[in-house]
């Protein structure tokens, strides 16, 4: 009498690969799908290359002029790879077939499920967290978010036009920054309330979006709302949000075109059969993650009462 010691076959094993990476390239985020992302090589974005503000010297009275020098400096931007894992374990054979063949399984979903949630908290995080700057050669500075420029507004009273709009868009005006594209406002459904209670954006003076019809509002005075999950004091929790909460206080932000740089590579796609359980499998995801602030004055935060 034989043995049988079903494995999956290469065709099978390859099947699952390539829905696994056409499901990771999908730009199907509330974040990657705004102009606040720029989309880099995974290699390319490990050190940035950033060059300082320029302004040309006015020449008079001279018809030969000498060359007029300045020194240019380089502040590197640096990111480092975060990296994510997950083992599913099935009971048997044929449900891993299942499971790993069909693009449509529940174990698709929760993985395209999961790939966006960690994306969006890669991108928020590097916006609002720590930026290693430095040399090309050096092992780089690790700098706040306050001391690269990223300017924060208290919303914490007031989260109105008056209070969080007029301030936001008054910074990047005064910062130079180009908003060509759009702005990008990341906030949870507490914020959002306050925005419908705000007259001016059921106004249609302010908005032409009908938001009251609608029950949202899409657009703030030309901030595109990207909304998530957060924790609402006294009402629900949320074990894992994606925006920081800490203290009573949530960061909501705003990013300009192409203030966060970001990549992502699959490192491994693996399905064995377990080692310590009878006739089971184990299908593991390993996954690089990288995002990097490219610029302060291109991300505000704007605080608010959790």
């Amino acid at each position: 009498m034989g043995t049988l010691n079903p494995s999956l076959d290469q065709a099978t094993l390859l099947t699952f690969e390539k829905n696994f990476y056409k499901l990771a390239q999908q730009k199907d985020t509330k974040l990657l799908n705004t102009p606040a992302i720029k989309f880099m090589d995974i290699k390319g974005i490990s050190n940035v290359s950033r060059m300082g503000t320029v302004d040309l010297v006015e020449v008079t009275g001279q018809k030969n002029p000498e060359k007029q020098y300045t020194q240019m400096t380089n502040d590197n931007r640096k990111s480092k790879a975060r990296r994510f894992t997950r083992t599913f374990l099935f009971d048997n054979y044929d449900k891993a077939i299942n499971f790993i063949t069909d693009p449509t399984s529940d174990l698709f979903e929760q993985l395209n499920n999961a790939k966006k949630r960690t994306t969006d908290k890669v991108i928020v995080e590097a916006a609002v967290g720590n930026v290693i700057i430095g040399g090309p050669e050096s092992a780089g500075t690790s700098i706040t978010a306050a001391a690269d420029g990223v300017l924060t507004i208290t919303g914490t009273s007031n989260f109105n036009y008056t209070s969080v709009i007029v301030p936001a868009i008054r910074n990047y005006i005064n910062g130079d920054v180009d908003t060509t594209g759009g702005l990008t406002f990341a906030l949870t459904g507490s914020e959002h309330e306050s925005f419908m209670n705000d007259d001016k954006y059921i106004n249609s003076l302010y908005s032409k979006a009908n938001p009251v019809d609608n029950g949202e509002i899409k657009n703030a005075s030309g901030l595109q709302l990207v909304k998530f999950a957060g924790t609402d004091n006294g009402v629900i929790t949320v074990p894992n949000p994606i925006l920081p909460e800490a203290g009573g206080v949530r960061s909501n932000v705003i990013l300009s075109p192409n203030s966060i740089g970001f990549a992502m590579e699959v490192g491994k796609l693996s399905c064995d059969p377990s080692a310590k359980h009878v006739n089971s499998w184990e299908v593991t995801i390993d996954v690089y993650f990288k995002a990097v602030r490219l610029e302060g004055k291109l991300v505000q935060i704007v605080t608010s009462t959790i």
